[in-house]
C-alpha cells in the first residue's frame, strides 16, 4: 500500500515502539489480497446541527451528555480525500470558520489536491498554513460551508477527564469514540522530527482518525488527533504485542495559535506539482450531489480523487482507482492517459446511486473542459451523460465501468 502522505510505520529510537499516524491511505492499482468484505462500511448518518464559534450560544443548554454532544458538534467534522501523485490518503479535519478547516499536517502533506465532505457538502480545499513539527494544517475550502464551527478549549485538559474523538477511520462513515486524557505533555519521534506536549489519551483512534477534533464534552476542542502506537518491543516476533489504547493528539492552545496566525493569510501554499504535464490551476471540480444513499459520500469521493487527478496531471493516483480489469480494458496506464493532457474536470452532478452491496450504479453528469483537438466534435467544453459502474474491494469505491448511455455528450 503506498501512501507518501504519511509513513504509517515510524520506528521510535531509543524505545522501538512503532507510531501509526493515524491517516489511511488509499491502496496503489493492485487490490488487497483475499477476499474483500461483501459489503462496504456503513455509513453513519449525521444530526445536522449548528453553533458558532463561542461555547454555546446564549440560552442554549450546555451537552450533558455524550450523545447531546455528538448532536451539537457532528455536522462541522470534514472528511478529506487527498490526492498524492501516486495514490492517496484520507483523514479527518474539522472547521473552525465557515470556509478554514484545522487538520492535522501529514493529512495534507504533499497534497496535489484535497476534497472535502462537510454535513453533506462537497468542495475543495487549499493548505494555508502547515507546520510538521507541530503535526497541524490550516486548509481554505472554495466555498463557505455550513455546519458546526468548533472553537479550543484555552487550556490543556487534566489528567483523568473524559475526552472523544471524531473521525472517519477505516474508510467508514463518522464515527464517536471516547475515552480518558490518560497522560500529558508526551513526545513522540518521527521522520518529520520530535513532537513535543502531546496529549496521551486511551479514546480508540484509527487510521483515517487523523486531523479529527479530541473534545470536551461541552464540544471544545482540547486536541487534533495526530497518532497512536501500535506496537512495542519493534521485532514483531512472537514476543512483540500490540499497544492498546495509546492514542496522541497536538494540544488545544497551540492548535488555536497556528489557526489564528495562518487564517490571516490570503494566499494558499501551492499544491505539489506531478510533472511538467499540463495541468489546471483550479483545482476545485463543483460537486451537486442529488442521491441519498447511504454509500454516496464514499463513492463521490472516490469518482472526485480520479478527477482531481486528471486535472492535477497526477495520473497514476487517477488510474489507481480504476479496478485492475478496467485498467486492462483501457490497454493500460500509458494508453489511458495519453488522451487526457488537455482535459479537466470542472463540475460532478450525482443524480442517483442505486444497487447494494458491494456493486452500486452511479448516473452522473460530468462537464469538461479540453482543446478543441480533443473534445468530442471539437468542443471545448462538454457535458458528458455518464453510468458509472462502482465496485467495493474492500479498502475504497473503484470505478469499474463508465458508459454514455445518453450518447454523445452535449456542447456546454
Amino acid at each position: 500500500m503506498k501512501c507518501k502522505a504519511a509513513q504509517t510505520n515510524i520506528r521510535l529510537a531509543p524505545s522501538l515502539l512503532v507510531l501509526m499516524l493515524a491517516t489511511a491511505c488509499v491502496p496503489s492499482p493492485a487490490p488487497p489480497q483475499g477476499a474483500p468484505p461483501s459489503t462496504p462500511p456503513a455509513a453513519t448518518l449525521s444530526v445536522t446541527a449548528t453553533a458558532t464559534m463561542t461555547p454555546t450560544p446564549t440560552g442554549t443548554p450546555a451537552p450533558k451528555t455524550w450523545a447531546e454532544t455528538f448532536q451539537l458538534v457532528n455536522s462541522g467534522v470534514a472528511e478529506l480525500a487527498v490526492t498524492l501523485c501516486d495514490g492517496g490518503g484520507a483523514g479527518t479535519g474539522f472547521l473552525v470558520a465557515d470556509d478554514l478547516i484545522m487538520t492535522a499536517a501529514h493529512v495534507a502533506k504533499n497534497e496535489v489536491a484535497i476534497n472535502v465532505s462537510v454535513n453533506g457538502q462537497y468542495t475543495s480545499a487549499r493548505v494555508l498554513g502547515i507546520n510538521d513539527t507541530q503535526d497541524l494544517a490550516l486548509l481554505k475550502t472554495a466555498k463557505a460551508l455550513s455546519g458546526h464551527q468548533f472553537g479550543f478549549a484555552p487550556a490543556v485538559p487534566a489528567q483523568g477527564v473524559e475526552v472523544a474523538a471524531l473521525g472517519f477511520p477505516l474508510d467508514s462513515g463518522l464515527t464517536f469514540t471516547s475515552g480518558r486524557v490518560s497522560a500529558l505533555n508526551q513526545e513522540v519521534n518521527s521522520d518529520a522530527g520530535t513532537l513535543r506536549g502531546l496529549i496521551q489519551t486511551d479514546t480508540a483512534i484509527n487510521p483515517g482518525n487523523s486531523g479529527g477534533p479530541l473534545v470536551l464534552m461541552d464540544g471544545k476542542v482540547v486536541g487534533v488527533v495526530s497518532a497512536k502506537r501500535a506496537w512495542v518491543l519493534g521485532t514483531r516476533s512472537a514476543d512483540d504485542f500490540g499497544a492498546e489504547g495509546v492514542g496522541y493528539a497536538v494540544q488545544a492552545p497551540m492548535a488555536a495559535a497556528s489557526a489564528a496566525d495562518w487564517g490571516q493569510r490570503s494566499t494558499p501554499l501551492p499544491p505539489t506539482s506531478c510533472s511538467n504535464e499540463a495541468e489546471t490551476t483550479s483545482s476545485n471540480i463543483i460537486t451537486t450531489n442529488n442521491s441519498d444513499h447511504e454509500q454516496a459520500s464514499g463513492v463521490i469521493q472516490s469518482l472526485l480523487r480520479h478527477g482531481q487527478g486528471i486535472n492535477r496531471a497526477a495520473y497514476e493516483a487517477a488510474f489507481a482507482v480504476l479496478t485492475p480489469e478496467l485498467q486492462a480494458e483501457v490497454q493500460g496506464f500509458e494508453t489511458w492517459k495519453a488522451g487526457l493532457r488537455t482535459s479537466f474536470w470542472r463540475a460532478l452532478t450525482i443524480n442517483s446511486i442505486t444497487g447494494s452491496g458491494a456493486q452500486l450504479t452511479v448516473d452522473a453528469v460530468l462537464r469538461t473542459e479540453q482543446a478543441s483537438a480533443d473534445g468530442r466534435d471539437g468542443q471545448t467544453c462538454s457535458d458528458w451523460t455518464i453510468q458509472y459502474r462502482m465496485s467495493w474491494d474492500g479498502a475504497i469505491w473503484r470505478i469499474a465501468g463508465a458508459d454514455d448511455p445518453s450518447g454523445p455528450p452535449r456542447a456546454c
